[in-house]
């Protein structure tokens, strides 16, 4: 029998939604992460040797060991911590947010080669792994809501390319009682990408 003990969601979000302190070690571990992120985008476009493909594997199970002895629970991670798809996380390319009220959301991106799936453009998943970040931002408004994905439907208009500036545009359609139903598009300039739907639902207090 499980003994894990589940949080609750809305304490979790709370606590996982706090801004990391400007601290020496935040900035080192952002700089980290930045570091694995350009790490992930060479991997992809390298053909090492035998002999050095093995001492890059053993460097990097050296490196594995000193983090995995520093592991702590959920609460006191710092990787995503913050801001959705900010700089301190790996899943997708870093989000910035230029513009959000409860209505509306605007922001953009630039993907590197890692998240490439043929041809110097994006991997679908990807694609929706952003429109469920920032329709989950949407969700979230100013109120705070913590917020469920009930589903999320990706519609591919045009190929998304691969080391270019995108644009996410997003807006809720209708909000009833905990439900949000909202809306998203992804842009290369002035060329549609994809464009996708979701409802959030907001979570009860004792939901995990």
């Amino acid at each position: 029998m499980s003994t894990t003990q589940h949080t609750d969601a809305i304490e979790m979000a709370k606590a996982r939604r706090r801004p990391l302190p400007d601290t020496p070690q935040v900035r080192a571990y952002i700089r980290l992460i930045q570091e694995v992120s350009q790490f992930h985008d060479a991997l992809v476009q390298a053909s090492p040797s035998e002999q050095q493909l093995t001492e890059v594997t053993e460097t990097l199970a050296s490196v594995r060991g000193v983090l995995e002895d520093t592991a702590v629970a959920e609460r006191e991670q710092l990787y995503g911590n913050g801001q959705l798809g900010g700089p301190n996380q790996l899943l997708m390319p870093p989000i910035t947010y230029d513009a959000l009220d409860d209505d509306e959301l605007r922001a953009h991106t630039v993907a590197n080669k890692y998240y490439m799936g043929l041809n110097d453009t994006m991997h679908g998943g990807v694609v929706s792994v952003l429109f469920d970040t920032v329709m989950g931002r949407m969700a979230v408004g100013t109120e705070g809501r913590v917020c469920r994905t009930a589903y999320l439907t990706t519609h591919y208009r045009n190929i998304t390319p691969i080391g270019e500036r995108l644009d996410l545009h997003v807006a809720v359609e209708k909000a009833e009682g905990r439900k949000r139903f909202i809306t998203g598009q992804l842009w290369h300039g002035e060329t549609l990408c994809a464009e996708a739907e979701s409802l959030f639902i907001e979570v009860k207090a004792g939901q995990q």
